[in-house]
């Protein structure tokens, strides 16, 4: 994901936008699939409180794509994110 992918996410909705993030990472069965490299630096951000930032939000929205692309998409489309959930559908699956 890019920085241009969360710009679609108005800052008025970071903060839920990203509990719904951490909330399809954490309940993935999946985890093993994403990279040591990627699970610390999301760590680093939720040390610091630092999720709900644009930089916090790229690196959920990568982790959640990797892990569970339907659910982040329909996580994204129920907060009415409709424009963000276009591009992750056209976004190439990992």
């Amino acid at each position: 994901m890019t920085m241009e992918s969360i710009r679609k996410i108005p800052t008025s909705l970071w903060e839920v936008a990203s509990d719904k993030l951490i909330d399809v990472v954490l309940n993935s069965a999946n985890g093993d699939r994403m990279p040591s490299d990627l699970s610390k630096t999301i760590l680093y951000y939720w040390q610091r409180d630092h999720l709900a930032t644009e930089a916090g939000l790229e690196k959920l929205l990568q982790a959640s794509m990797l892990l569970e692309p339907e659910k982040t998409v329909n996580a994204m489309d129920e907060l009415g994110l409709h424009e963000l959930t276009k591009v992750l559908r056209e976004s190439p699956r990992i």
